[in-house]
């Protein structure tokens, strides 16, 4: 749901690379001038994640004047909505697509688990298992640990809140996930 951008993403960045290819039809987040836009990534990023699913998506994406990335219910239809400015502070964060994947897959496991059915808004337990299942989708995506957990470092803040746990949790819960994954193959 809604992510207190907390670090300055001024931070000296190792550049990542994947480690397996599983034959999914996105590579490094394109460059500014690439003929591929944001949307089409995240449009094709969306369909590689749920290609691992085994689902259908049950949401629409759309950009909007949001703070970061959501997943809400509107007039009773799903949507993952997103801020494309977020989105590309994220991307330049991060040096690779593995960030952008990371919050995609954690706003979907928020609709597949039934989060945005719930009134009250964020509660750190159910962004723990949104987090979790971004992990595992990651671990199926070809994403190393360390590529799986790095927007963390970005975007989640130290210390807990009534919202959201804080970073070393949600670290945890995305290698459980992940770990989860590994084990399954």
């Amino acid at each position: 749901m809604k992510f207190a951008l907390s670090c300055v993403f001024a931070l000296t960045l190792c550049t990542l690379h994947a480690t397996s290819d599983r034959n999914f039809n996105f590579s490094k987040v394109p460059p500014a001038d690439s003929s591929m836009s944001q949307s089409q990534f995240i449009q094709d990023a969306v369909l590689d994640i749920m290609k691992v699913t085994g689902l259908h998506a049950n949401f629409e994406l759309k950009t909007s004047h949001v703070r970061n990335i959501e997943a809400i219910i509107s007039h009773r239809k799903r949507y993952i909505v997103y801020n494309p400015e977020f989105i590309e502070k994220v991307n330049n964060a991060t040096s690779e697509k593995w960030g952008t994947i990371a919050l995609l897959a954690h706003e979907i496991g928020h609709h597949l688990n039934g989060h945005t059915l719930k009134k009250g808004g964020s509660k750190p337990a159910v962004e723990l298992e949104a987090d979790e299942f971004a992990g595992f989708v990651l671990y199926r995506l070809g994403a190393t640990l360390q590529q799986s957990q790095e927007v963390m470092y970005h975007i989640a803040s130290t210390y807990a809140s009534t919202t959201h746990p804080g970073r070393l949790d949600r670290l945890e819960a995305i290698k459980k996930g992940w770990l989860k994954a590994k084990e399954e193959l």
